[in-house]
């Protein structure tokens, strides 16, 4: 960059356009903290699927009407599903093309990058290789797409952000990269947000959604690699009469139709969320594969205990602050933690306290420091 010229960025925001998950969360978060930090020397533009704008896109007005456009998807047949998906994809390509010329780099962090302009190069953020290490846990027309034209345009990649150390190893092992290619940039949680709540704002969360004083929690979508249904399991084996509550998208999972014992919220507004997780005697997080897991940063930074599995990306986000589920399948082991926690006070003060102290420790002004160092490395 010469003189007082910008650099222009392109960003694919679609993934705020629709319900707020973790792709979503890490985008807004992310990039509201470079406008913060760069805005005087980033132009930074947003395509949202349609056109570029300046300012972060918003999810859907009704929540309801986008679920059930996208279950009436997943019921077409996979191959035409792919098909309508292609084309699709095709006519954001082109409208995506058009808006990213002229602009130096092109950051991407939902299923696989566009096709960009000569000249641009891209950075793609890569969260986890779920479609390829579980397809049997997503929609047949997902994996059939991603199989389509993952590789193939990672091809055109410049530099890979990984959100941790496991999903780099992953992406050795898929994308056969080696280390100097990926910089690990961990997430974090909004401390803004998530903080510990008051005990009226907790109280009024519990009249607003008919809880009980006494709760687990599980936050996260339908996905069955989130292997929700073992804590019902493992709280009956357990004998504790102690309810779990979930929050969440569904997703393409059946399991809230057929789950007992639950208490369904489906999905709730972020500040609602950081008032449920206060109000919690634990977060429970039994997955079996996460590239990184942020609902376990977010729930300590509340000061809610966790319980988590010990697999994949999770001890990266929750250190020595969690009870560790060694074998995600392991009912008597889930029950054994979940009954340790109950019966000892001082046993969960100490995980608050470490938990706290953990996710202290992740920033969004980090991550977007380090995030601007690799986009400046690229070009």
């Amino acid at each position: 960059m010469a003189g007082t010229t910008k650099l222009k960025l392109i960003v694919n925001t679609i993934p705020l356009v629709n319900v707020n998950t973790g792709i979503g969360r890490y985008l807004k978060c992310l990039y509201q903290n470079l406008e913060a930090l760069y805005g005087d020397r980033v132009e930074f533009i947003y395509f949202d699927g349609r056109g570029a704008s300046r300012t972060l896109p918003n999810g859907p007005q009704n929540y309801g009407q986008w679920s059930r456009r996208v279950d009436l998807f997943w019921k077409i047949p996979a191959p035409a599903a792919v098909l309508i998906r292609t084309l699709f994809q095709w006519q954001r390509e082109l409208r995506f093309q058009a808006a990213a010329r002229r602009c130096d780099l092109y950051h991407e962090a939902a299923f696989f990058p566009f096709l960009p302009p000569k000249g641009v190069k891209t950075i793609f953020t890569l969260h986890d290789f779920s479609l390829f290490r579980f397809p049997q846990y997503h929609p047949k027309e997902r994996v059939l797409f991603a199989r389509l034209f993952f590789k193939r345009r990672c091809r055109l990649v410049r530099h890979y952000i990984a959100v941790s150390e496991f999903t780099r190893g992953e992406a050795r092992q898929f994308l056969d990269l080696n280390g100097s290619s990926v910089s690990v940039i961990p997430l974090a949680h909004n401390s803004d947000l998530f903080y510990p709540r008051r005990a009226e704002e907790i109280r009024d969360l519990r009249k607003r959604f008919s809880l009980p004083e006494d709760y687990f929690v599980f936050v996260g979508t339908g996905d069955p690699r989130k292997n929700r249904p073992i804590i019902s399991a493992a709280l009956v084996a357990a004998g504790l009469s102690i309810p779990l509550v979930t929050a969440g998208w569904s997703g393409w999972s059946s399991q809230s139709r057929v789950e007992k014992a639950i208490v369904p919220l489906d999905y709730v507004a972020d500040d609602d969320l950081a008032r449920l997780y206060s109000g919690a005697r634990a977060l429970v997080y039994p997955s079996i594969y996460e590239g990184f897991g942020l609902p376990v940063l977010e729930a300590m930074s509340c000061g809610c205990p966790v319980i988590c599995s010990r697999r994949a990306g999770l001890p990266e986000a929750a250190g020595d602050a969690a009870l560790y589920l060694d074998d995600p399948a392991n009912v008597e082991h889930l029950a054994e933690l979940l009954g340790r926690l109950v019966a000892s006070e001082p046993l969960r003060r100490d995980l608050i306290a470490r938990g706290l102290a953990q996710a202290a420790r992740f920033s969004w002004e980090a991550t977007a420091r380090s995030t601007f160092s690799s986009f400046l490395n690229a070009l």
